[in-house]
């Protein structure tokens, strides 16, 4: 019997946009991502150049890229073509991790007042992670999170409240953290 191969961890997820430049912007302005290049696809149609004209590829940290931004050939996506849905099969959220409380805090201040949609700010439910969601230009959803929950050797998830809707600027992080090292010590008791 051969061993199942494991993946190493999420690389990076390629999105498809109506205008590469306003989409770096975005992910540049908010969440400091920096823009690694731009390719042109080649007119021969080869791998995803069969479908897709350009791309904007942009990272993180040192790695080439997180977030692979794509503009469509015209004959596959024309410009009148309709917005991604709402609601539909494929792509439900990106999510990214805050190192601190404070960043979260000030991203979801800087994106509320420069009118980004807001979607909702949350608490409790798998991962259990405070969060806030917003939508990029295209529409997309987006998660921004801080402290999402780990899971031990015994590999099962921890308790957790019921996911509820909270006031992120009015929220606890102090608290919440204590709430779950005491939940944590209860249970090695």
């Amino acid at each position: 019997e051969t061993m199942q191969a494991r993946v190493a961890g999420l690389g990076h997820i390629g999105l498809t946009v109506r205008d590469i430049d306003r989409t770096v912007a975005f992910y540049e302005r908010y969440l400091g991502m920096r823009l690694t290049e731009k390719f042109e696809y080649p007119e021969e149609k080869i791998g995803h150049g069969v479908a897709v004209a350009a791309g904007a590829f942009i990272r993180c940290d040192v790695t080439h890229h997180e977030l692979s931004i794509f503009r469509m050939r015209k004959d596959i996506l024309p410009d009148d073509a309709p917005d991604a849905p709402r609601f539909g099969f494929g792509l439900h959220h990106i999510a990214f991790e805050l190192a601190t409380p404070q960043d979260l805090l000030a991203l979801f201040v800087k994106m509320r007042d420069d009118g980004v949609e807001i979607v909702n700010c949350r608490k409790g439910g798998p991962g259990n992670q405070p969060r806030f969601y917003a939508r990029d230009p295209d529409g997309n959803l987006l998660e921004f999170y801080w402290g999402i929950d780990k899971i031990g050797w015994e590999g099962k998830p921890r308790p957790y409240d019921p996911i509820q809707e909270i006031d992120l600027l009015a929220f606890n992080f102090d608290a919440f953290v204590e709430q779950r090292e005491a939940a944590a010590r209860r249970e090695q008791a």
